[in-house]
């Protein structure tokens, strides 16, 4: 039997990086989970509590937004917490639900306000961040469609209260609301079906974080200048943990899931989240965007490519197309058990093909331009990575 030409070759060892990076990423998770049964990772708080300030950022109206800003009720903890909802303005859509759930928290014993922040930065979120986050030991971000209700909020502090504390952890996000478009279908896809999914992301990337739900010391929020510093970067959470590492410091995952009720998306929506999500990624880690094609979504172009190739050389086109097929059905059957969500062949069969499609798109919207639509506000992230109101 002739050795297969270079590009033969060459599709075999694609098909073949995408195998072991996934099954090192499984690997990874399931040692991450051991590790976490067997009480390796702090998880618990000392007698000494320390001050924390929950704050959630919100903009505009959301399906089930009352019932995840009220949620802080029903997390679990064992220290005092406080609430501020940082919101732009008075005339803002979520306003009402807002003051609902300021009512439902002070019920439950727990101190709650309504901040208007007034804007201030192209990172609005930062602004809105800048303006509240103080006053506490630790800071705790939550997005507004967070569900927080069952939460244990102690795995979430106990790493940057420990001994050897660390200076920000975070809980990979998932979606839980019931989809009710395409679009929402898609984003759970990606998040729940794929490589791309941030239980499996945050052993593959440890240096990562994704902003969904984190806490973060004060000290350590100090020392990197402050909520402030960072509203000319579209990727604050990217800036946050690369700024840390310059310091020093440690970024941690938590054995939690940041539960999403987001829905009634668009498909356009769901590929420009993305698609944003990627201009982050260029701007600000450049070397990991060729990952995408690459690794993210490599699965069709591997198949495509290989049994375009197949009638020329059978064996490593086949035997390309074939690995690429089967390492992605592991990934999507893997990635949906780790996200907790229902395992059905059917749903984890198309879920597969949407993820990969939604990145596929977002990649090409990441190339084709630099500017973005973020919270009705049209912005441009420079090559320097920083974020200008587009002229």
């Amino acid at each position: 039997m002739n050795p297969p030409s270079p590009f033969g070759l060459a599709l075999v060892i694609w098909s073949m990086s995408v195998f072991w990076t996934s099954m090192e990423a499984m690997r990874r998770t399931i040692w991450y989970g051991r590790a976490v049964r067997r009480g390796e990772l702090a998880r618990e708080i000392g007698p000494e509590k320390p001050s924390v300030l929950v704050v959630r950022p919100c903009a505009g109206h959301e399906p089930a937004l009352e019932r995840a800003l009220a949620s802080l009720a029903h997390a679990r903890r064992t220290f005092d917490v406080r609430c501020r909802f940082a919101i732009e303005s008075a005339r803002d859509t979520a306003v009402p639900a807002a003051r609902r759930a300021v009512e439902m928290l002070e019920r439950a014993g727990i101190a709650a306000e309504i901040v208007f922040t007034q804007g201030g930065g192209p990172n609005r979120k930062v602004a809105q961040l800048a303006a509240v986050a103080n006053g506490a030991d630790v800071i705790i971000v939550a997005d507004s469609d967070i569900d927080l209700a069952d939460v244990d909020l102690d795995v979430l502090v106990a790493p940057i209260v420990d001994q050897n504390p660390a200076w920000v952890a975070w809980a990979p996000p998932v979606e839980y609301a019931k989809p009710r478009t395409w679009g929402d279908r898609a984003s759970a896809a990606v998040l729940g079906a794929s490589l791309h999914s941030f239980p499996i992301l945050a052993r593959l990337d440890p240096r990562g974080l994704v902003g969904k739900l984190f806490a973060i010391r004060k000290d350590a929020l100090a020392t990197i200048g402050g909520f402030e510093s960072l509203a000319q970067y579209l990727g604050e959470d990217m800036e946050i943990a690369r700024r840390i590492r310059n310091h020093g410091g440690n970024v941690v995952s938590v054995p939690l899931l940041a539960r999403s009720l987001a829905s009634g998306r668009s498909w356009r929506a769901i590929v420009s989240r993305f698609g944003r999500w990627l201009t982050v990624i260029r701007a600000q880690r450049s070397i990991l965007l060729w990952s995408y094609p690459g690794l993210f979504f490599a699965t069709w172009p591997i198949v495509f490519v290989s049994l375009g190739y197949s009638p020329l050389e059978p064996i490593p086109g086949l035997f390309a197309a074939s690995l690429a097929l089967t390492t992605r059905l592991l990934i999507a059957f893997f990635s949906t058990r780790i996200a907790k969500r229902p395992v059905r062949l059917g749903a984890v069969l198309r879920d597969a093909v949407l993820a990969d499609v939604v990145l596929a798109c977002a990649f090409a919207h990441a190339l084709r331009t630099r500017t973005v639509t973020w919270r009705n506000h049209v912005l441009v992230v420079d090559r320097s990575g920083i974020l200008r109101q587009s002229s």
